[in-house]
């Protein structure tokens, strides 16, 4: 898979494969792999094209995208794209959306599309699924309909409902995999340690979305290699008066030095909030307790 980051509208690609699947793509959940799936079908020579700043994140500041843009090429290259195609948003949120259909086609060599049917593109969003059957042909553009768990439509906005309440099962579920955080293990404060429980702590290589706060059993992608973990999200309350978030796990039966490592933190179940104890101690024995809840999880 070759990827080509922050394509203009003057950017030529002349290995294109001529078969796309074009989407924002946040979070990558059923939906979308269903449209890869589809592509696929058609022709296992495609390209995914989609944007560096997913369109309905580059309006809305607060919004988070659920998964960083490394995280979404490594699941992309699953589905084992000739290229994966990043569009610089902001260009091309400027140009007409009969501008974007000659850019596919004159640029990328498109001849056809799989799409989902909200897909929406050019300056003030003017063009649709109408615009690029009415430009490329009807028979070469193919779209899919919602993809639908017990009547109810996967998307990355149900995906953020679920992991704001905790409901980190029924999120995964949607994704279609674990939902994870990717970044850095970086030196913290040290009290896990002195409480007895050593944790990483992750900076996240992305400003993405961070679940409800509190506690969760997941695992911890190593150099490839998967450990048992107890996660923590959150500010810390107990021990800490500041108001940053803070991503730390406690890595079962681990004892290596992992600063500066790149890892994966994988959530599977959701423990508990995040409370304020009294002190110390009752910090430690609910620890305890929780790593306990967690264990019997794996």
């Amino acid at each position: 898979m070759k990827i080509y980051n922050n394509s203009t509208p003057d950017t030529n690609i002349e290995n294109s494969s001529g078969v796309v699947c074009i989407g924002g793509f946040d979070g990558i959940h059923l939906a979308h792999q269903q449209l890869f799936r589809k592509t696929i079908s058609i022709s296992s020579e495609f390209d995914i094209i989609t944007f560096e700043v997913i369109p309905k994140i580059y309006f809305n500041e607060d919004l988070k995208p659920l998964i960083s843009n490394k995280g979404r090429e490594i699941i992309f290259s699953t589905f084992n794209p000739n290229n994966l195609i990043y569009l610089n948003f902001e260009n091309f949120n400027k140009i007409s959306q009969e501008q974007f259909c000659k850019y596919l086609q004159n640029n990328l060599n498109v001849k056809k599309i799989v799409v989902g049917k909200d897909f929406k593109f050019g300056n003030n969003r003017s063009g649709d699924i109408t615009s690029l059957i009415n430009f490329f042909g009807v028979e070469n553009v193919y779209l899919l309909d919602d993809f639908l768990i017990d009547n109810e439509k996967v998307s990355s906005t149900k995906i953020r409902y679920y992991l704001s309440n905790g409901e980190i099962e029924k999120a995964n579920v949607y994704l279609g995999r674990e939902f994870s955080l990717i970044g850095t293990v970086i030196e913290g404060k040290k009290l896990g340690r002195s409480l007895g429980f050593p944790t990483a702590n992750l900076l996240l290589d992305q400003d993405t979305f961070i679940p409800n706060f509190g506690v969760y059993a997941g695992t911890i992608n190593i150099d490839n290699e998967i450990f048992n973990a107890i996660v923590n999200i959150g500010i810390n309350p107990t021990v800490d008066d500041q108001s940053t978030v803070k991503i730390e796990a406690h890595i079962f039966d681990f004892s290596s030095d992992i600063y500066d490592k790149k890892v994966e933190l994988s959530l599977n179940k959701f423990i508990r909030k995040e409370i304020k104890f009294n002190n110390i101690d009752e910090l430690k024995i609910q620890i305890a307790e929780d790593i306990k809840t967690a264990k019997k999880y794996f």
